[in-house]
């Protein structure tokens, strides 16, 4: 009798309840399927932390700056040029690093849609924080090789390197390969995602470009993104000015040549005690180097660049025989920075002069040759008589002619 008399009660009390609650769960309903339509959130940048905008070159100002290098011709046409710094997440030895760089961003006034390929240019060695990227020669107008190529229609970004601006308080690793394409590659992937967040539109063509220290870190930094796989990246070409690539040759060389002395021993030293120090070989200075340039050098590494002797004649033979020891930490960490002995895939121009007096051409001859038995996608520009600082304009010039015929190349390609 019971059952009879509950179960109605049941059904009204549950018809009550459906009365009152079918409106709420209605409404829950639609919001919840309505969220399911809404634009998904971008994704938080993984690399790109903070930007400043450091200078707004507009085209009345960059028509008025000039080139000092005849053989540069500098037509801003109708652009305007905001220079930005980002900073960004990479990292040294496994460890997080906070770096910095600059981003040329050029508009046409003509076509404000306009949108460009990035170009990563690598900075050549540098002997002040004020000669990095970012330094304060940025905010006044002047003419620079990036501005060259941001006024050719290039989005160019410019990373300081560990060593430099954010990351100051890190020793720069002098032709260490690793942390030179590390700082590269996450320049060129926080550029890309300070564009996104800014609204920055920007071509998925990619092109690299760096002399002598920048040109080994482009020829690292092209490596890197090939052997890392990234599918997001497509380098369209490189170009590799006068860089220390095969630097097993290099030092084998240098220990048994006449070199000039002076700026050149501050940058063989630089090199040689990077080595030591990031590869835990922590020998001493003088079981590198004679007296008394060991004290002197020990004293102040700029103290190199008053040695006029050869740098074979300043260095100990028990160095000169790790060069040559395969078993040597020396002789692996010089393993570990040779970048010759491989393929690349994307398009590479190599360029250097056959008379430089720092960075010996053997370095270019054996990377071409190394890379064409590998069958790489690589070709070579010999200078006949050129030298360092010269050849270095005759490199921005003829890089500029290879990229351009390339973005010409691709344009025809999308049409």
């Amino acid at each position: 009798m019971s059952s009879v008399v509950i179960r109605p009660l049941i059904q009204k009390v549950s018809a009550s309840v459906k009365r009152a609650l079918f409106p709420g769960i209605f409404a829950l309903l639609s919001l919840v399927l309505a969220s399911c339509h809404h634009t998904p959130l971008e994704p938080s940048p993984v690399y790109w932390l903070e930007s400043t905008l450091l200078a707004d070159y507009s085209n009345t100002v960059l028509k008025t700056l000039r080139t000092t290098h005849d053989s540069l011709v500098y037509t801003p046409g109708d652009f305007e040029v905001k220079v930005y710094q980002i900073t960004y997440k990479t990292k040294v030895n496994s460890k997080p690093v906070i770096a910095s760089g600059v981003i040329y961003v050029p508009k046409s006034i003509a076509d404000t849609t306009k949108t460009f390929p990035l170009l990563s240019f690598q900075h050549a060695t540098i002997y002040s924080q004020n000669d990095a990227p970012s330094g304060s020669h940025v905010i006044t107008p002047s003419f620079s090789y990036p501005l060259y190529f941001a006024t050719n229609g290039y989005v160019v970004l410019c990373p300081d390197y560990i060593g430099y601006g954010s990351a100051s308080g890190v020793a720069h690793g002098y032709e260490h390969r690793e942390t030179l394409a590390q700082a590269s590659m996450d320049m060129l992937l926080a550029t890309r995602e300070f564009m996104t967040k800014k609204k920055m539109g920007h071509q998925n063509n990619v092109y690299l470009a760096g002399y002598s220290e920048g040109g080994y870190a482009t020829l690292s930094l092209q490596k890197m993104i090939q052997d890392s796989g990234l599918k997001d990246i497509s380098v369209t070409e490189s170009s590799c000015g006068a860089g220390p690539y095969a630097t097993q040759a290099f030092f084998e060389y240098l220990t048994e040549n006449k070199t000039e002395g002076r700026l050149a021993n501050y940058l063989y030293v630089w090199q040689t005690l990077t080595y030591n120090q990031m590869y835990d070989i922590n020998k001493a200075t003088s079981y590198y180097f004679k007296s008394p340039y060991a004290e002197q050098i020990a004293q102040s590494m700029t103290n190199a660049q008053k040695i006029t002797a050869s740098f074979d004649e300043i260095c100990t033979d028990e160095f000169k025989k790790d060069i040559r020891d395969a078993n040597s930490k020396f002789n692996n960490a010089l393993k570990d920075n040779d970048i010759s002995s491989w393929s690349p895939t994307s398009s590479l121009h190599l360029l250097h002069g056959n008379t430089d007096e720092y960075i010996p051409y053997l370095n270019t001859q054996k990377a071409y040759q190394a890379m064409k038995e590998r069958n790489g996608k690589v070709s070579i520009t010999s200078i006949n008589k050129g030298t360092h600082i010269p050849t270095e304009i005759v490199f921005m010039r003829r890089t500029m002619e290879w990229f351009n015929g390339a973005k010409k190349r691709t344009s025809v390609a999308v049409q």
